[in-house]
């Protein structure tokens, strides 16, 4: 609370300033969709409405606290409100009496709330004019000669005006006589209300627990942090029955006491921050994360903090120039970091429909926030497949992406994608956050749950059986080097590594490779090595045997020095296996590094050919 109560002082000055997205709110106001716009002179002389897209609606609003947090109820917002609260004639054009006699009810107290306003010392001008056309009672009247609203027999159509019922389409005002004519652009409207607002308050006085001042503490608490949950509320308390406040706690203001001032900044903060730069985990059931500086200053994204994704020229790098690569990433944001300056990261979750709550929350020093994403770009990397400008397919060097971990490790082929559960999503996520943020080592799972499906290609299309074998490849250079305490897993074949498991991994590609040499163009089938990889993973030396004699006609078909090669290649392979292990252990399940071998001997073979077959007879 106190870090986002910064945050919104030190942009204060964007507060209430028109911007693409969701602006910073003012204090007493909020961001909302509106659906029609009416225009009137300063006569309140009606001129004509429309209805509003989804991208024009957005409009900042002046709220009250009771209004700003309504459910069900009928607290009416101060000016710019749905039709049911402001149409004076709505309820005329209703068939049903019960529901006519709720809507004058809510007209009441809308007209009466923009009386007092207008009434006040601090009334404005275009108050007045707003005023003045509410009171003549003939909005809906004026909407359907407009074409906005349709009615058939002096009742309205149950239709809708920009995907939202008639009852429920909120109305904005434009003065078309006045400068600036839009009221949601009107700096001078903002500052009326929120003096008028501010006299017209009532309620207990205490010190507030943000600014440590003596003000009017709020009991209610703003909604629609974040766009998923518009509902929910980081801040409630309702226990004030049975159980009350789980016995620790006799009334709610002995928990918390935050002054009306205070919650609105802390709220406009985080809502503003959430639409600007939260990335969500999940596609229905979401999970929100914000990472920001209190100061305003501008940091990675943080689902891609690289910016490795749009690289329009991809290409192979070699340890230390993918390291430089990073370094260059993220040091235009450093370079704007004082000594001091902190990195705050948050996640939000919303447990019910009217409850938000902080499920991950860390401040890191901005040296650390940027040194510990560095150890988790140059730890978790490898080879993936890119396409240049013109589309051709190239490898280069990336960090995967936090959810397309989690889609590789335990997602489903969908049609052309990889999805995943939301739950299993949001989870995942979050433990990936606390390896890439705190430092946590690798969860072994995660690493294995990627091998796996890495085991077992065939269930995929081509590029999400590349990306799965990538991420997997990453994930286990990750964990080895988080439990070898440094040691990183080398990027090229390394002709010395006696491992069984990566010994057997070389022998799988050259298996594959040997088969798929054979090929025509217009031959799809894939080879026998790869058809039978789940079974030679837990299996090798009898698999082997089984895919040496798959292989023979296919050495048929080769030329000499072709046939020459792979026969001495998988002879070479198969020596250093049986030379450093013991029969018995040979036909073990394989390791999660017989893939880091079978990738690196692939990517070996699939280099460009330079006549090293020929050379070799």
């Amino acid at each position: 609370m106190r870090t986002l109560y910064q945050t919104y002082q030190e942009n204060i000055h964007m507060a209430g300033k028109p911007v693409e997205g969701v602006p910073l709110s003012l204090v007493a106001h909020m961001t909302a969709n509106a659906q029609i716009e009416i225009s009137i002179d300063s006569q309140g002389i009606f001129c004509g409405a429309h209805d509003l897209t989804k991208e024009q609606g957005k409009t900042i609003i002046p709220v009250t606290e009771a209004s700003a947090s309504r459910s069900s109820g009928d607290a009416p917002h101060p000016l710019c409100d749905t039709l049911s609260y402001i149409a004076g004639d709505f309820a005329q054009y209703l068939s049903d009496s019960k529901a006519a006699g709720k809507v004058e009810r809510k007209f009441e107290k809308y007209l009466a709330a923009l009386e007092g306003w207008v009434q006040s010392p601090y009334t404005h001008p275009k108050i007045q004019a707003i005023h003045r056309y509410i009171a003549q009672k003939q909005m809906v009247q004026d909407l359907i000669g407009s074409g906005v609203l349709e009615a058939a027999d002096g009742k309205l159509l149950e239709k809708k005006v920009s995907s939202t019922v008639y009852e429920k389409a909120l109305v904005r005002f434009r003065v078309i006589d006045s400068s600036p004519q839009a009221v949601w652009e009107d700096e001078t409207l903002f500052d009326c209300y929120i003096k008028y607002y501010a006299t017209s308050q009532e309620g207990r006085r205490d010190i507030c627990y943000l600014s440590g001042e003596e003000a009017v503490i709020s009991g209610i608490h703003p909604k629609g942090i974040v766009a998923a949950s518009y509902g929910a509320k980081l801040i409630s308390a309702n226990d004030s029955t049975n159980f009350t406040y789980r016995g620790r706690f006799e009334t709610a203001e002995q928990a918390s006491a935050i002054g009306y001032e205070a919650t609105q900044k802390v709220h406009s903060a985080l809502t503003w921050l959430a639409a600007r730069q939260g990335v969500v985990a999940g596609t229905k059931e979401k999970r929100t994360y914000i990472c920001w500086n209190p100061n305003g200053k501008k940091v990675p994204d943080l689902e891609d903090p690289f910016g490795l994704e749009d690289d329009s020229e991809p290409r192979s790098y070699t340890e230390e120039e993918y390291k430089q690569r990073l370094i260059d990433a993220l040091s235009g944001y450093q370079n704007t970091l004082e000594h001091n300056d902190e990195i705050v990261i948050m996640g939000l979750d919303a447990a019910t429909t009217g409850r938000l709550s902080i499920v991950y929350y860390n401040e890191l020093r901005g040296s650390d926030f940027y040194n510990r994403l560095m150890d988790w770009g140059l730890t978790c990397r490898w080879y993936f497949t890119a396409f240049t400008a013109d589309k051709k397919p190239t490898t280069t060097t990336l960090t995967p992406l936090t959810k397309q971990i989690v889609r590789c490790a335990f997602g489903t082929e969908r049609g052309r994608f990889l999805e995943t559960d939301d739950k299993v999503m949001k989870e995942q996520y979050q433990r990936l956050i606390y390896c890439m943020l705190d430092q946590k080592p690798l969860p072994r799972d995660i690493m294995h749950a990627a091998v796996l499906r890495a085991s077992n290609p065939l269930p995929y299309s081509w590029g999400n059986r590349e990306r799965i074998l990538s991420t997997a490849c990453a994930l286990i250079s990750k964990y080895h080097h988080d439990r070898a305490k440094g040691v990183s897993i080398s990027m090229n074949l390394d002709y010395g590594n006696n491992d069984r498991s990566y010994l057997f991994g070389r022998l799988l590609a050259v298996l594959e490779k040997a088969e798929r040499s054979t090929f025509s163009r217009e031959e799809t089938r894939e080879p026998n090595a790869m058809r039978l990889q789940n079974v030679f993973v837990n299996h090798p030396m009898s698999t082997w045997k089984i895919l040496q004699e798959k292989l023979n006609p296919y050495f048929e078909r080769m030329s000499p020095g072709s046939r020459y090669y792979y026969k001495e290649l998988v002879s070479d392979i198969i020596d250093l296996i049986t030379q450093h292990h013991s029969p018995e252990e040979l036909n073990r399940p394989l390791e999660e590094l017989y893939l880091i071998g079978y990738y690196l001997q692939r990517k070996e073979l699939n280099q460009p050919k330079n006549n090293k077959e020929e050379q070799e007879i």
